[in-house]
């Protein structure tokens, strides 16, 4: 319910876009990046990190991280970066065959992603 009245608003928030409900229903709910919103919404990068600070000032979104191992799978997902672990295990070939190696968090990359509020823990603006 609380979804669709996300998808709502974004579709009336940009009418000239002609947003389908189907579109923006690509979205997923527990991970919403900005360069997905900046595809969608065909808007640049800093529009698209505007619009959905705009989302968890109004309550509708919270925010979380998740640190990537160099193959770019997800090795971790916090709600800040100071909660993430110290190192991580990422899976990497060693002659042809895949071994687990623990890494430094602090030096993989990281990606901010937002996730939709429940209605109980949303904001009422």
């Amino acid at each position: 319910m609380l979804f669709e009245k996300f998808l709502s608003t974004m579709a009336k928030r940009f009418p000239a876009k002609r947003l389908s409900r189907e579109a923006l229903a690509q979205l997923n709910p527990e991970k919403i990046y900005v360069e997905n919103v900046r595809s969608l919404l065909d808007v640049s990068y800093s529009n698209a990190a505007e619009i959905l600070e705009d989302g968890i000032r109004q309550g509708w979104l919270s925010s979380g991280v998740e640190v990537r191992c160099p193959d770019g799978s997800v090795a971790a997902i916090a709600d800040s970066e100071d909660t993430l672990p110290q190192e991580v295990t990422c899976s990497r070939e060693e002659d042809g065959h895949p071994e687990e190696v623990e890494l430094p968090t602090h030096s993989l990359p990281k990606v901010k992603f937002y996730r939709l509020n429940d209605r109980t823990a949303s904001i009422a603006v």
